[in-house]
C-alpha cells in the first residue's frame, strides 16, 4: 500500500467514525424527580426563568455564558484521546458541561433567598414539608422566627444531584 492509499484508507476509517455524527443532551431529564413527583427539570426551570414569587436564578444561561466558548475546543481533544470515536468523545464534553452546571447551581451568585425560604429549609432539609407546615412557617416568621441564609439553588440537593447527560445520534435540537 503507497502512501496515498494509506491516507485514503485512513480518511476512509475516520468518516465512517464520525458520519452518524451525534449530539449530547446536558440538564435534567424525565426520570428525575422529587419525592412527591414533581419533576427537577419543572423545579430547575422555575429557578432559571423564575416564577411570580420568585426572581430568576439563571444557572443554565450563566454556564452557558461562562463556559460554551471552550465546548468546541473540548470535545476536540476528546475526540483525539479517543481515537475519534464520537460516542466517547460526547460523554467526556458532557461529563464536563455536568461539572459546570453544578458548579454554578453551588457556587453562583444570586439574589439570596427570602426569609420564609431560608426558615423552611432550616427547619425542612430536605424540602419535605406539608402544606401545615408551610403556613406555621409563615406564622412564626410574622411572630419573629428567623433562620441563617442559605445558599439559593441548594436545599435538598436533588436538583444538584439530577444533573446529568445522554449522547444520541445524530444532530441535536436547536
Amino acid at each position: 500500500m503507497k502512501g496515498g492509499d494509506k491516507l485514503r484508507k485512513a480518511l476512509a476509517d475516520l468518516s465512517k467514525k464520525v458520519e452518524k455524527g451525534g449530539h449530547v443532551d446536558v440538564g435534567f431529564f424525565e426520570d428525575a424527580t422529587y419525592p412527591d413527583g414533581t419533576p427537577v427539570a419543572q423545579v430547575a426551570s422555575w429557578m432559571e426563568f423564575g416564577t411570580p414569587t420568585s426572581r430568576p436564578r439563571p444557572f443554565m444561561r450563566n454556564t452557558v455564558a461562562k463556559h460554551s466558548d471552550r465546548w468546541g475546543e473540548a470535545l476536540e481533544a476528546a475526540l483525539k484521546d479517543s481515537d475519534f470515536d464520537v460516542k466517547i468523545a460526547l460523554s467526556a464534553v458532557g461529563v464536563i458541561i455536568e461539572s459546570q452546571i453544578r458548579d454554578e447551581i453551588a457556587e453562583g451568585e444570586f439574589e439570596p433567598n427570602k426569609p420564609l425560604t431560608n426558615l423552611l429549609k432550616w427547619r425542612f432539609p430536605k424540602g419535605d414539608y406539608t402544606t401545615e407546615q408551610f403556613l406555621k412557617a409563615v406564622h412564626d416568621l410574622k411572630k419573629g422566627a428567623t433562620a441563617s441564609s442559605g445558599k439559593p439553588l441548594v436545599w435538598s440537593g436533588r436538583m444538584f444531584q439530577s444533573v446529568t447527560h445522554e449522547v444520541k445520534d445524530g444532530p441535536g435540537e436547536s
